[in-house]
């Protein structure tokens, strides 16, 4: 496998430095704001505004790919992200802070755009699964390691900032030294709701109501931990805490996916999830904050895979890249609407709110999955195995010329699988997605020492629509 990393290898450096200035910047930017009086309504609003970015990226980036290539696109993407980061720490406005992360969030999504074509086409067929589970773990690896930088100054000063934007702009060196020829331009899927809809509605429903769980959580979860009494140190950690649920999980619910309808899956995960977030509500304090944000994320996260696992075995006509694209779509315009919401209903009932309100998001996601299940018994059964990837740019699931056609999930398999007394043998995909949890619970030492602050002391059942 080492010598099939090679033409990706100075790729997966640039992710490692880009999303531990991004992880970073997730949890920083929602406590500068606390810090210069936003209330949680205007949190939620530059919230929403960084997800409505990536959306219109998602619509219009793959236009600038196909003019000036991939490596142009990540240098001139990573300086509008380092740029809009430090405007960030100068800017004291609203207006200012819904601008800046409306750039930010557009920009971030032409890097995700480029890593992740770049990533399926320069990876061969036969261990892509490995490759891209690998890029999954060094995302999540990143993302929840950078919250421990929270500890090094306050958020009130610069430092944070410069760092994070260090890390943005020297993720440009790997990527712009690298002598690999850039990948073919990322070719535009339409997004057509309608059909969609009618071919997963369980998909569809679960992915938009998700993406308003999760995308709440990602622009008010450290506004909550903060007005809980912890430190920058222990919001960072109770951050780690959800994202090293939703790594712990993805493998083990993706599996049971594929033995079992997928739609009663999702049907526990959410119903779980909705008790869950109900805990991390009632419970900010103390060790069982972290217990119950690691029980948040362990069942919020995984749904979107499952979603698009569940779209694609619905499809008879090939599309699953189109339907790969469309989930993700429905996803994030349920981002965009989650931080807006849970922030206006924080500023009425306080901080607790954030949680009912996903809580209300996953029960009724789980409700309308249980009315589906009722009129629907009967199963398309799975067209493709379940892959713990992390959430992507339509980018990531289109076919590029000369490359396999992939989708999303059901893409860490090549067609001929090799099998073991007539069973599927273990992939590479599988390897790595279980290293993933292993690292993640082995990583973060400082997760395990005293806190402070507060802290302190299918082919059983398959599917139908």
């Amino acid at each position: 496998m080492t010598g099939y990393l090679a033409p990706v290898a100075s790729l997966l450096i640039s992710v490692a430095i880009l999303l531990t200035g991004h992880g970073l910047q997730l949890t920083l930017l929602p406590l500068r704001a606390e810090i210069l009086g936003f209330s949680p309504a205007d949190i939620g609003f530059t919230g929403s505004s960084y997800f409505l970015g990536f959306v219109i990226g998602c619509l219009t980036i793959p236009r600038i790919i196909a003019g000036v290539g991939h490596i142009r696109t990540f240098s001139v993407m990573a300086a509008i992200a380092t740029a809009g980061l430090l405007l960030l720490s100068l800017s004291e406005t609203l207006t200012a802070w819904i601008a800046l992360r409306f750039s930010t969030g557009w920009a971030l999504c032409g890097l995700y755009m480029v890593i992740e074509s770049w990533l399926n086409e320069r990876a061969p067929t036969e261990i892509r699964g490995g490759i891209l589970s690998l890029y999954a773990m060094i995302t999540l690896l990143a993302i929840s390691g950078a919250q421990l930088f929270l500890g090094y100054d306050d958020p009130s000063s610069s430092t944070l900032f410069i760092i994070a934007a260090l890390l943005l702009s020297l993720a440009i060196v790997p990527i712009g030294l690298t002598r690999t020829i850039a990948p073919h331009p990322v070719a535009r899927v339409r997004f057509d709701p309608a059909r969609l809809f009618n071919t997963s509605q369980v998909a569809v429903v679960t992915a938009a109501l998700g993406g308003m769980v999760t995308g709440g959580f990602w622009a008010l979860g450290p506004v909550y931990a903060s007005a809980q009494g912890l430190s920058a140190e222990d919001v960072g950690l109770f951050m780690i805490a959800a994202i090293l649920g939703g790594a712990a999980l993805q493998y083990p619910v993706g599996r049971l996916s594929d033995h079992y309808d997928r739609r009663r899956v999702i049907f526990a995960l959410t119903a779980l999830g909705a008790v869950a977030a109900v805990l991390t509500g009632l419970y900010g304090h103390g060790e069982a904050a972290l217990i119950f944000a690691f029980a948040f994320g362990a069942t919020s996260m995984p749904l979107y895979a499952l979603c698009v696992a569940h779209a694609n075995d619905n499809i008879t006509d090939g599309s699953f890249v189109e339907m790969a694209s469309g989930i993700l779509m429905m996803n994030s315009i349920g981002s965009v609407a989650g931080p807006a919401v849970a922030a206006g209903l924080m500023g009425w009932f306080g901080p607790a709110a954030m949680f009912y309100f996903a809580a209300f998001g996953l029960a009724a996601a789980s409700l309308w999955t249980l009315h589906r299940l009722r009129a629907h018994r009967t199963s398309r059964g799975h067209v493709r195995p379940f892959a713990p990837l992390p959430e992507m740019t339509p980018a990531a699931s289109t076919w590029i010329r000369g490359a396999t056609r992939w989708s999303t999930v059901g893409a860490g398999l090549p067609a001929n699988l090799p099998t073991i007394r007539g069973k599927p043998a273990p992939t590479a995909g599988s390897v790595f997605s279980l290293t993933t949890t292993l690292v993640f619970i082995v990583t973060p030492a400082r997760a395990a020492q005293p806190l402070e602050g507060k802290f302190g002391g299918g082919t059983q059942a398959g599917n139908s629509r």
